[in-house]
């Protein structure tokens, strides 16, 4: 399993790490030699950070809980939200980075 969480500002090497912190060491030294935004493309972050993003619009415009009582209701009230966010996909405008 792969730790993605980017170090911060400075980062250093740890001298006696967990596993978690083994990797966390991995990413470091990654993103000394290959540079921050190409680590986030090699590792996977751009997307889990997009897929991140897509489950915070989605709880913003949907809301974070089921409304339903019912059995059948949670179905229909996921197909709903389902058909919202495809809407609100195709009008949402296209980013690009500039600097």
């Amino acid at each position: 399993m792969q730790v993605l969480i980017p170090p911060g500002r400075n980062p250093q090497i740890s001298p006696k790490p967990s596993t978690a912190l083994q990797e966390r060491n991995r990413n470091i030294r990654s993103i000394r030699e290959i540079g921050r935004p190409e680590w986030h493309t090699h590792s996977g972050y751009g997307k889990r950070s997009m897929v991140e993003n897509a489950v915070y619009r989605c709880k913003t415009i949907v809301g974070r809980s089921m409304r339903s009582r019912g059995f059948a209701g949670p179905r229909v009230e996921v197909q709903l939200a389902s058909k919202i966010l495809t809407m609100t996909f195709l009008g949402m405008p296209d980013s690009h980075r500039v600097a």
